[in-house]
C-alpha cells in the first residue's frame, strides 16, 4: 500500500513538473506562440535559458533582428520576479524573404528565440515568468502585427535539463551564429560599401558567402554582393543603404555553405574605416580597385517604387481638382475618333512626364549649386503659390462661362491650339496636374525620390520619368482602349451644367493656396492678392462681354481697368512676399519647434521624443495631422507616456530641416520620427507617410 501511495505521489509530482516547465501554446491570427524553458526547474544562483517559439502558418514568415527592406523583429517586454535578469533574444542566422523589388531577412519556418536568465541566490518555491511578445508576421500580400501575453511557472529545484526540450534548444543554438574574433572593417566609397575581413586560416570549399549586417539600412539589401576570397582576407562589396552615414560600427553575420553540405554562420564586429581597407583591399581587391558603382537592382527598385507612387498619386485628395479637367477631356474624346483619343492621351502623358522632368532638372541644378531643396520645393515660394492660386481662379471663371478660350470649353490650351491642332489643352492639363499634385507624398514615392536625388542625373531623371508615367497611365489607358472609352457617358447638354459645377473644385483649390500664402507671408500680402483676384475677375467678365460683342469698346476699357487693378495688386503682393513671415505652428501650447539642439537636450534628459516634419502646402501632412496626430487617442497617449512632440515646419525654405530630411533618406515631407530614450539618436523609428491613430500608438509601443 505504501509503495502504491509513494508511486502515486511521484507520478503526480512528475506531471506537475512537466506541465510547469512549459505553458500551453497560444494561437494568434497566423502564429502559434509559446514560452518554454530548457530546464525543468530553477536553481538559485545559476542561469538557464527561456525560449520564445514562433511557428507561423504555412506561407507566412517572421523577421530577423535586421528585417532588411521591410519588417519588424520579434521582441518581449518581460515581467520577472525581483532579482531576476534576462538578456536579449538570440536569433538564428536569417534567410532571405524576397517580395517584389524588396529583400527582407527572416524565417519561413518555426524559430526558437533564446534568452539567458540570471537567477538570484534566493528564489521562491514557484517562480513565474511572464511578458508581452510582439512580432510581425507576413505573407505575400499582407503584414499583420501580432502580440500575445506569455507566461511560464517553474518550481525551485536543481536546474536539471528538461529532456523533452534538450534537442530543441540544441538545434536552436546550432542555428545561431558563432562568435568569431576576426578583425573586420568597412569603407564607404560613393555609393559602394566594402567590407574587409582578416581570415585566421583559408576558407576552403565554401560557397554561397553572404554578409548580413545587424545595422538597419546600412547596405542596399537587393544589390548583389561581390565576393573576393583570398587565403588571408575576404572582401565583400555591395551598394550602400539610406542610413549608411549613421553608423561607425556594426555587427555582421557571415553565412556560407561548407563542403557543399551544411550551412555555417559567424558573428563578427566591423568598425568603419576612413582609410583604405586595412590590408584586405590591398590583397584581394580587383585590378582597378574601383567602387561597385551603380547597383542595377537598386535602380530597378527605385524605378518600380516611383511608378507605383505615381499610380497611387492619382487617388490623393490633392489631385481631385485636376480630375475635373480629365473628366471634361475624357467626355469629349468618348465621341471622338480613335486617333483623336489616342493623341489626347499621348499629349496628356507627355505633359505629365515633361513636367516631372523639368522639376527634376530644376532640383538637380539647384542642388548642384549648393541649395538644399527637396520634393515640392517650388511651393516654398510665395510667388509660385500666389501665381497658382490665380491660375486656379482663372480656370474656375472659364468653367463658369464668364469668358471663353478659343476652341471647346474645356480647351485650357486654346492659346496653343493653332500650333498643336488642339492638343495643347491635354499637354497643359498634364503639366497643371503635376504642379497641383506635387504637395502630396504617397507610399513608395518618398524612398524612390530620396534615392533619385543622390544619383547621377541620368538615373535621377529616369526615376522622375517613371513617376510621371505611373501618374499618367490611368488616363492614357482610357484614351488608348476603345472599350474603356465606350464606358464613358455620351456628350450632351448635361455637359454645360457639369462644366459649371466643376468650377467650384477649382475655386476650392485656389482658396487652399491662398490659405497657404497667408501662412507664408501674412495677411497683408494675402489681402493684396485678393484685391488682384477681384480685379482679374472683373477683367475676365468684361472680356467675356467683348467676346459676345456686347458694347465692345466699353467692355474693352473695363477689361483693361480690371487688368490694371490685378497687375497693381500682384506687384504689391509680390513686394511683400519678398519678406516672408515664418508660418505659425498650430497647437503651439502643446508642441515645440524642432531643432537638433532641442532634440539633443531632450535625449540627454531621457525624454522620449516624437518629431514630425510638415508644411502647410502638404495635403498629406495636414490629413495625417487631423486624422492621427491631433486625435484624442494619440494626444492622450503622448501625454500619458511623457512623449515630447517637436514640429519642423518646411512651409518656407529651411536648410536645417532639409538636412534632417536628407539624413533620413527623404526628399520631402511628411516625415515622422520617434526617438526612444534607450535608442540610437542617429537611428530613430521612421513611421509610414500615411498615419492612423492606432498605427502611431502601436509603432511607438513596439519600438
Amino acid at each position: 500500500m505504501r509503495v502504491r501511495i509513494g508511486f502515486t505521489i511521484l507520478l503526480i509530482f512528475g506531471l506537475a513538473v512537466a506541465s510547469a516547465s512549459h505553458a500551453e501554446a497560444e494561437r494568434t491570427g497566423h502564429t502559434q506562440v509559446e514560452l518554454i524553458s530548457e530546464t525543468a526547474s530553477v536553481a538559485p544562483g545559476t542561469s538557464f535559458s527561456l525560449g520564445l517559439r514562433l511557428a507561423p502558418d504555412m506561407g507566412w514568415h517572421t523577421y530577423w533582428i535586421n528585417p532588411g527592406d521591410a519588417g519588424k523583429a520579434a521582441r518581449v517586454k518581460w515581467e520577472l520576479p525581483p532579482g531576476f535578469e534576462v538578456g536579449d533574444l538570440k536569433f538564428p542566422a536569417p534567410g532571405f524573404v524576397p517580395f517584389g523589388p524588396l529583400m527582407s531577412y527572416g524565417y519561413n519556418e518555426t524559430t526558437l528565440l533564446i534568452a539567458e536568465v540570471r537567477v538570484p541566490d534566493e528564489v521562491g518555491e514557484q517562480v513565474r515568468f511572464a511578458g508581452r511578445a510582439d512580432w510581425l508576421v507576413c505573407d505575400d500580400e499582407v503584414c499583420i502585427p501580432e502580440r500575445a501575453s506569455i507566461e511560464l511557472v517553474l518550481p525551485k529545484g536543481t536546474g536539471e535539463i528538461n529532456p523533452d526540450r534538450r534537442s530543441e534548444f540544441a538545434l536552436a543554438r546550432a542555428a545561431q551564429p558563432l562568435p568569431a574574433a576576426w578583425p573586420a572593417s568597412y569603407l564607404i566609397e560613393g555609393e559602394s560599401i566594402r567590407f574587409g575581413i582578416d581570415l585566421p586560416a583559408p576558407l576552403e570549399n565554401v560557397t554561397d558567402l553572404y554578409l548580413f549586417p545587424v545595422a538597419e539600412k546600412l547596405i542596399d539589401h537587393v544589390a548583389e554582393q561581390q565576393v573576393r576570397l583570398g587565403n588571408e582576407h575576404l572582401v565583400i562589396e555591395t551598394g550602400t543603404g539610406p542610413r549608411v552615414d549613421r553608423y561607425d560600427r556594426t555587427e555582421l553575420v557571415l553565412t556560407f555553405t561548407s563542403e557543399g553540405e551544411y550551412r555555417q554562420s559567424l558573428w563578427l564586429t566591423a568598425e568603419r574605416s576612413d582609410e583604405d581597407m586595412a590590408m584586405a583591399a590591398a590583397h584581394t581587391q580587383s585590378g582597378d580597385g574601383s567602387a561597385a558603382g551603380i547597383q542595377p537592382l537598386a535602380v530597378l527598385q527605385a524605378l518600380a517604387f516611383a511608378f507605383l507612387g505615381g499610380l497611387i498619386l492619382n487617388l490623393m485628395p490633392c489631385v481631385l481638382p485636376i480630375l475635373s479637367l480629365k473628366a471634361m477631356s475624357l467626355t469629349e474624346i468618348s465621341a471622338s475618333s480613335a486617333r483623336t483619343a489616342r493623341m489626347s492621351g499621348l499629349f496628356y502623358t507627355l505633359g505629365v512626364v515633361v513636367s516631372f522632368l523639368l522639376l527634376a532638372l530644376l532640383m538637380i541644378g539647384l542642388r548642384s549649386a549648393g541649395e538644399q531643396v527637396g520634393w515640392a520645393f517650388h511651393l516654398q515660394s510665395p510667388h509660385i503659390v500666389g501665381g497658382l492660386a490665380l491660375v486656379m481662379f482663372v480656370v474656375g471663371m472659364n468653367f463658369l462661362g464668364t469668358f471663353e478660350l478659343s476652341g471647346s470649353f474645356a480647351n485650357l490650351g486654346g492659346l496653343a491650339q493653332r500650333l498643336t491642332e488642339g492638343r495643347g489643352a491635354e499637354f497643359f492639363t498634364g503639366a497643371l496636374a503635376v504642379i497641383v499634385a506635387s504637395p502630396c507624398t504617397v507610399p513608395f514615392m518618398s524612398p524612390a525620390l530620396g534615392f533619385a536625388l543622390v544619383q547621377p542625373p541620368v538615373i535621377s531623371l529616369s526615376v522622375f520619368a517613371s513617376l510621371g508615367f505611373g501618374f499618367a497611365l490611368p488616363f492614357l489607358l482610357m484614351a488608348l482602349i476603345p472599350r474603356a472609352r465606350a464606358l464613358l457617358p455620351k456628350p450632351g447638354r448635361w455637359m454645360e451644367t457639369f462644366r459649371r459645377l466643376l468650377a467650384f473644385p477649382m475655386f476650392a483649390t485656389a482658396l487652399w493656396l491662398l490659405w497657404v500664402l497667408g501662412r507664408q507671408v501674412g495677411v497683408d500680402a494675402l489681402s493684396l492678392l485678393l484685391a488682384a483676384m477681384i480685379g482679374l475677375g472683373f477683367a475676365l467678365m468684361s472680356w467675356g462681354r467683348v467676346q459676345a460683342r456686347q458694347g465692345t469698346l466699353r467692355w474693352s476699357l473695363s477689361a483693361a481697368a480690371g487688368a490694371a487693378v490685378a497687375v497693381a495688386g500682384m506687384y504689391l503682393a509680390s513686394s511683400l512676399a519678398s519678406l516672408p513671415l515664418k508660418a505659425s505652428q498650430e497647437s503651439a501650447k502643446q508642441e515645440s519647434v524642432y531643432s537638433d539642439e532641442r532634440l539633443q537636450v531632450l535625449y540627454g534628459e531621457g525624454v522620449p521624443v516624437f518629431a514630425y516634419f510638415t508644411a502647410d502646402w502638404c495635403i498629406t501632412c495636414k490629413v495625417n495631422e487631423r486624422v492621427a496626430l491631433q486625435s484624442e487617442t494619440v494626444e492622450e497617449y503622448f501625454q500619458a507616456s511623457g512623449i515630447e512632440v517637436l514640429v519642423g515646419d518646411w512651409t518656407n525654405e529651411d536648410p536645417s530641416i532639409t538636412s534632417v530630411l536628407e539624413r533620413h533618406g527623404r526628399s520631402g515631407v511628411p516625415l515622422y520620427l520617434y526617438f526612444k530614450p534607450s535608442g540610437n539618436l542617429q537611428s530613430p523609428l521612421i513611421l509610414p507617410s500615411l498615419l492612423t491613430p492606432d498605427l502611431v500608438v502601436d509603432s511607438i509601443e513596439q519600438a
